[in-house]
């Protein structure tokens, strides 16, 4: 019988002499592999078949809790998030019960009898608010050591999203420190000024370039607040209550704009006058500057910026006289 006689080779391999057939054996070895590739291939098919399933899963859930968080929060009333800006345990020591942080020449929680309150609602990544600093920072410092306003610092952070990692939190988190730990009010300012400086403050979105807590640190320090405080003020501990300062700041009907582009809606810099806010939008459309139109708005000439003795016309209670307030 011949060696490769069909009988013989399509079940198995006949020994002979020589051994087994080498072209058989060899055929067989490569349907071997065959199979155990094509097991393999389903395997990982199968394997890439649940990862996809788990991903989307995963996606899902990811995006159902978003949508449903800001359902929830856009459900909540402005009562409701001015009762949980109360219930937040740790917050700046002299903050009153809408996020403002007082101060005057007589220092922090102390108002001049006599003399107008201004509030300022700042983001730190703002740019509008950067205008405001730049232009009025100088000014304020003057009008403050002369006993001539009192100033409410509201920190806000509506533009976090716009930054990698949470710069309008973090920068404002140090405003709410250094006022608690640091009794002198011009070091926050000071701070302030710095942070919006044109050489400081960053860009926003895709532009942004991460500002470290070191580079924010030493801007607390060049303001004058002490190495052992600007060292501790990127904490985390005052999160909770800027979160909820913002919830309720957006919420309130009376910071809304009343004209231009934006109304209708809450947007940064805010400033108020003895509780009445200015229209940013017609101060930009009639040309004037911050400056003058707060001066004007409080009843004080640029000559007597500073000028001990002299107090704002409005006084501590009197509306604003520019610009007129719109319905």
């Amino acid at each position: 019988m011949a060696r490769h006689d069909k009988r013989y080779l399509p079940n198995e391999a006949q020994p002979d002499a020589f051994g087994y057939d080498a072209g058989y054996l060899l055929l067989q070895a490569h349907k071997e592999q065959e199979e155990k590739e094509r097991r393999q291939r389903h395997i990982v098919g199968f394997v890439a078949i649940v990862l996809v399933v788990v991903l989307v899963a995963v996606i899902g859930m990811v995006s159902y809790k978003s949508i449903r968080k800001r359902s929830l929060a856009q459900s909540v009333t402005v009562d409701q998030a001015y009762q949980s800006l109360q219930q937040v345990k740790v917050k700046p020591k002299y903050s009153d019960d809408k996020g403002g942080i007082m101060f005057s020449h007589l220092g922090y929680g102390k108002a001049e009898p006599n003399a107008p309150t201004l509030e300022i609602y700042t983001d730190p990544m703002c740019p509008g608010c950067a205008v405001l600093h730049q232009q009025m920072d100088e000014t304020f410092r003057s009008m403050l050591d002369a006993g001539q306003v009192n100033m409410s610092v509201h920190p806000v952070t509506f533009l976090d999203a716009s930054s990698t990692d949470e710069y309008s939190t973090r920068a404002s988190g140090a405003v709410a420190y250094i006022s608690s730990h640091d009794p002198n009010p011009d070091h926050l300012l000071d701070f302030l000024t710095n942070i919006h400086s044109e050489d400081f403050q960053p860009l926003e979105n895709q532009d942004y370039q991460p500002v470290s807590n070191d580079k924010l640190q030493q801007q607390a320090v060049n303001a004058g607040v002490p190495q052992d405080i600007a060292s501790k003020a990127f904490g985390g501990e005052y999160k909770p209550w800027l979160q909820a300062v913002a919830q309720y700041t957006l919420r309130r009907n009376e910071l809304k704009n009343t004209t231009g582009e934006f109304k209708g809606k809450t947007t940064t810099p805010l400033v108020l006058i003895n509780g009445a806010m200015m229209d940013i939008s017609a101060i930009s459309d009639q040309g004037f500057t911050y400056k003058q139109a707060i001066l004007q708005a409080i009843g004080l000439t640029n000559d007597e910026v500073g000028v001990v003795g002299v107090q704002p016309e409005i006084g501590s209670n009197g509306q604003p006289k520019y610009p007129k307030q719109t319905a």
